[in-house]
């Protein structure tokens, strides 16, 4: 059970907001003691039933265009988006949902998300995303807005102790490696570096051990429960590992094109094409904010 200010960290509002929700919509909420409580499975529960309200999957659309979703890929600058738009525009929340690239793209296609996060390898076009498209959304016209360009790569504690220099280096018997989850882009990138190298997945040690996020990766690393990982590099300043540089990637938003003509996504635009909101992801470390804010209709 959560309470009002907790409920109100979760979605990324004010409690004023939560007051507004409890009056004006369907949140689940009861009221104990006088206080209000708020059971976190129907919260989760409700973000989905919003998102399937804002994609045009109910009628009723109401107060729930003010509240976007998206699903996919993990990344701070999600964060700091999220936190933004809630600041610039208080009537705006975002919620996020960290389950891995193709996820988000599936998420989208049956209409429980807004937007799907997402930076997916083609290997065969060496291209990023829009290749992905026609796979997964086959029956809908997208938008791709590119959201940032950041360095990923190998993961190892301070003075690389094991010597590790790139990707060949992990079917050493003595390197352990934390993995991330299937259906993310970190984890295709993965597979397609091992095919290159003929290297099989049952000779990494730590393969099939996975987590959600770059954060996750991290402190696997630091804490020794993993010699290395691939992850990004804020992740790495982040906790003052050590990055070994592998490729840049494109990290883009998809949605629905005619989205593009909604307010609360013309909104989110303003916020990502802000100069205060590119230098707030230049800080981070491992970003390039040079195609920020554009939009492809594929």
């Amino acid at each position: 059970m959560l309470n009002t200010r907790e409920v109100a960290d979760y979605l990324n509002i004010n409690e004023k907001q939560v007051y507004k929700l409890i009056k004006e919509t369907n949140i689940p909420a009861t009221r104990i003691t006088g206080k209000w409580t708020f059971p976190k499975k129907l919260i989760d529960e409700w973000i989905i039933s919003s998102a399937q309200e804002h994609a045009g999957m109910k009628k009723n659309r109401g107060v729930q265009e003010e509240f976007l979703v998206i699903m996919g890929s993990n990344d701070f600058s999600m964060e700091i988006l999220s936190r933004e738009l809630t600041r610039k525009f208080p009537a705006y929340s975002l919620s996020l949902s960290s389950v891995g690239s193709k996820g988000g793209l599936i998420a989208l296609g049956r209409g429980i998300c807004n937007m799907a996060s997402c930076h997916l390898l083609d290997p065969e076009t060496g291209t990023y995303n829009i290749p992905y498209l026609s796979r997964y959304l086959p029956d809908m016209e997208v938008a791709v807005i590119n959201l940032v360009h950041r360095d990923l790569g190998l993961i190892v504690r301070p003075g690389n102790p094991l010597h590790i220099h790139g990707v060949e280096d992990l079917s050493k018997a003595d390197i352990k490696i934390i993995n991330r989850q299937k259906g993310s882009g970190t984890r295709t990138f993965f597979d397609f570096e091992l095919k290159q190298l003929e290297i099989a997945p049952g000779r990494i040690n730590g393969y099939n051990t996975e987590v959600n996020t770059h954060t996750d990766v991290a402190i696997a690393v630091l804490s020794g429960s993993a010699d290395t990982g691939i992850a990004i590099l804020s992740a790495a300043k982040m906790l003052g590992l050590e990055f070994i540089h592998l490729t840049k990637e494109r990290f883009d938003l998809v949605l629905p094109r005619q989205s593009l003509s909604t307010a609360p996504v013309n909104t989110l635009l303003e916020v990502i094409r802000s100069e205060e909101f590119k230098e707030m992801i230049i800080k981070l470390g491992g970003y390039d904010t040079a195609h920020t804010g554009e939009v492809i209709t594929p």
